[in-house]
């Protein structure tokens, strides 16, 4: 388990093929497809404010405050978890 909790997925013994990380802030509104982002209310305030950062890059974004959960809100309150997630995707004209 600590293997697979300390591998990276870059193959580091390469310099040679090392890829320099990308900032994404400046890139979100590449993302075309409809995006949900969910966060609990008692998620730390880090949480809510790069979904507020990622909500607002990202043109098609929907961000939903779940009452009373932290940031396990699909072990916490599955039921809503699932509803909300349902709906969501329901809501979408996908193409076929």
């Amino acid at each position: 388990m600590a293997e697979i909790l300390s591998a990276s997925p870059q193959d580091l013994t390469h310099p040679e093929l090392e890829l320099p990380p990308k900032p994404a802030l400046p890139r979100l509104h590449d993302i075309r497809i409809p995006t949900l982002l969910l966060v609990g209310d008692a998620d730390i305030p880090d949480v809510h404010a790069h979904a507020g950062a990622i909500e607002a890059g990202i043109p098609r974004a929907r961000r939903v405050v779940i009452s009373n959960v932290g940031h396990l809100m699909y072990i916490e309150k599955p039921a809503e978890f699932s509803r909300i997630v349902i709906r969501f995707l329901e809501s979408q004209p996908w193409e076929h």
